[in-house]
């Protein structure tokens, strides 16, 4: 089952459902907060891709999001909202796309509010293909709080899942994932298909090692370099092998023996109870990175809906080292398989630091506008649209900022004869040039005078009679 959220955060309420309304039918259904709902975050219910962003006719401004079918599918339409994706962007379940429109003179004159609708396939007229959003959200996770960034889920994968489907675990919503590449000296044969398959659908996305306490770690190294070709994919090291005596000595050994080949290393996989139970608990503040622990929920199903909260136990730091990602069960449904599900609290830009990749720079993100004033780049982005928009209707007619750009045709203003100010320019260009002749002319004609004036200073002029 793929990743779905509520549309706006918990504690809000249904203001007018999908059905009959004032001797009409009501093709959504209206979302509100008590309070007051003016500027708060709407959120995708489902991943998919942003197909319109904007200004639209009975929604003030709306987007709509296309989810392919690994997301769950369908078309969901965010009404009376001020924008802050683009069209073409993917997004992601859960994430930002808009804020809700404060203006009451975008929202039907009523209090604002959200305006949800379900498109059975892709974007419809009025009409049995919108179907009611309440049954399709029944079980739906709430988003994470304004400001807070989100925790993401990521997935570690190895020969035991053969050939994984990568690409469905990233329409499920699954933020990074990592693969084994050795375990010991043994390769693991999946790891070239998905190495090229996760950079294919990850931004974040890394190799492990299994460590095999009877290989010495220059020897496991060695071996993942040489299978890896490269130093540019991040290492996570799995420390859990029973077999051995394992000792914080060989470990930080292990982890050397990585950097000293070139490699970035990831978060240790190093599990609480193998930590207490088979190394007797030492203290880990020696380590280069944090600790990737483990800590299984039962049950199987989503990973939004079996991850047991960023307050869990599981969190708590072990032998005074952090807790960097989570891995919290190994039945997680996803990419058509039960598998090890993982979190990393901090969304996006944790998962940047952790991966040592510089983050994209984000919708959410604050910036200094001309005035110096600091805004999100949503806003920025959206006051660089109005005022374009304002731009194009100026320069070639009341509404046209509705028209696709390349073939916009004008639709003119009555006071220049119904055509653009480019066109009227253009059009006046000849009258222009023939007033300019004629101007010309009139030179010409006064010049001749003046010659005249000056050869002959009485012509023109009435001559006095002569005796007098």
């Amino acid at each position: 089952m793929s990743a779905r959220f509520w549309p706006l955060q918990g504690g809000h309420v249904i203001t007018s459902p999908f059905g009959p309304r004032e001797g009409r039918f009501h093709f959504g259904v209206d979302i509100g907060w008590p309070g007051g709902s003016a500027g708060l975050p709407v959120y995708a219910c489902q991943g998919g891709t942003v197909v319109r962003a904007g200004p639209a006719r009975g929604f003030g401004q709306w987007v709509v999001i296309d989810h392919p079918d690994a997301d769950g599918g369908g078309t969901t339409v965010y009404g009376h909202v001020r924008p802050q994706a683009v069209v073409g962007q993917r997004v992601q379940a859960g994430q930002q796309v808009a804020v809700i429109e404060p203006d009451r003179a975008f929202n039907g004159g009523v209090a604002p509010h959200l305006h949800l609708e379900w498109h059975r396939h892709v974007l419809s007229p009025p009409g049995p293909e919108v179907l009611d959003p309440l049954p399709l959200l029944a079980g739906a996770a709430y988003p994470s709080p304004e400001g807070a960034p989100m925790t993401v889920f990521g997935i570690d994968v190895s020969n035991n899942q053969d050939a994984f489907d990568f690409a469905c675990a990233a329409a499920e919503g699954i933020a990074f994932a990592t693969h084994k590449v050795v375990e010991g000296t043994w390769r693991d044969p999946f790891w070239p298909r998905a190495r090229e398959q996760m950079a294919a659908h990850f931004e974040y996305w890394g190799g492990y090692i299994y460590c095999r306490l009877d290989t010495h770690p220059d020897t496991e190294a060695d071996a993942a370099l040489d299978y890896i070709g490269d130093t540019s994919v991040p290492i996570q090291l799995d420390y859990e092998d029973d077999h051995g005596t394992p000792s914080l000595a060989d470990l930080l050994a292990r982890a050397d023996a990585v950097r000293a080949r070139g490699f970035a290393l990831l978060p240790v996989y190093l599990p609480r109870w193998y930590w207490r139970e088979h190394m007797g608990a030492p203290d880990l503040s020696g380590l280069p990175v944090g600790i990737w622990n483990s800590h299984y929920v039962t049950g199987t199903g989503p990973a939004h809906l079996l991850y047991p909260g960023d307050d869990h136990s599981g969190w708590e730091a072990m032998g005074g080292k952090h807790i960097d990602i989570l891995q919290f069960s190994s039945t997680a449904a996803i990419g058509g398989q039960l598998i090890d599900v993982n979190a990393v609290r901090g969304g996006r830009d944790q998962l940047a630091r952790l991966f040592r990749k510089e983050p994209d720079m984000q919708l959410t993100d604050i910036v200094i506008n001309k005035d110096g004033n600091p805004v999100t780049v949503a806003d920025l982005l959206a006051s660089i649209d109005m005022h374009a928009s304002w731009v194009v209707d100026q320069l070639a007619g009341p509404d046209s900022r509705h028209q696709p750009g390349p073939t916009l045709d004008p639709t003119g203003w009555p006071q220049l004869e119904d055509k653009s100010v480019v066109d009227s320019v253009a059009s006046a260009h000849g009258k222009i040039d023939a007033v300019t002749e004629t101007l010309a002319q009139v030179q010409d004609k006064i010049q001749v005078i003046l010659e005249h004036l000056v050869t002959d200073p009485y012509v023109g002029r009435h001559r006095k009679p002569e005796g007098q």
